[in-house]
């Protein structure tokens, strides 16, 4: 799990520099911490309102990365052998250090934007399915 804990906390730490977040720590060292495991960390000390949202779920641009290297592999190479296993494994991590943690979706709730773009694509969708119109049944003339 290194490898996508490594990418997950990277995310964070280029968001946090991007974005104004000021990251201080950087460690991917697994601790104990109460009845579980804390596997990375980024300490950022300017996380903000407007800043929160992105840092928070900076992870999940892993997803097109996996997707893009998953195409990439398929198209150009279809045999099975040692390096396929070795993609697959980087894919397998790549997908998990995606995946938002309970603290960085807490990080996420924090900021009014995340809700503002949510409220906003749930009103585009809601506009989309009340603007579609329902399929009325045809009626043909009998010819004689």
């Amino acid at each position: 799990m290194l490898p996508g804990t490594f990418c997950h906390e990277l995310c964070h730490w280029l968001a946090g520099h991007l974005l104004n977040g000021r990251p201080l720590r950087f460690t991917v060292v697994p601790r104990r911490e109460g009845r579980g495991w804390v596997l990375g960390a980024v300490a950022l000390s300017n996380l903000r309102w407007y800043n929160a949202f992105f840092i928070g779920l900076a992870p999940l641009v892993l997803l097109p990365a996996a997707c893009g290297l998953f195409l990439w592999r398929i198209n150009g190479h279809p045999g099975l052998g040692w390096s396929e296993a070795a993609v697959v494994f980087l894919l397998a991590n790549l997908v998990f250090g995606a995946l938002p943690s309970g603290q960085d979706l807490r990080i996420a709730a924090r900021s009014p934007i995340g809700w503002l773009l949510l409220a906003g694509a749930l009103a585009w969708g809601w506009t989309r399915i009340v603007s579609t119109p329902a399929a009325r049944p045809v009626r043909t003339r009998p010819t004689a």
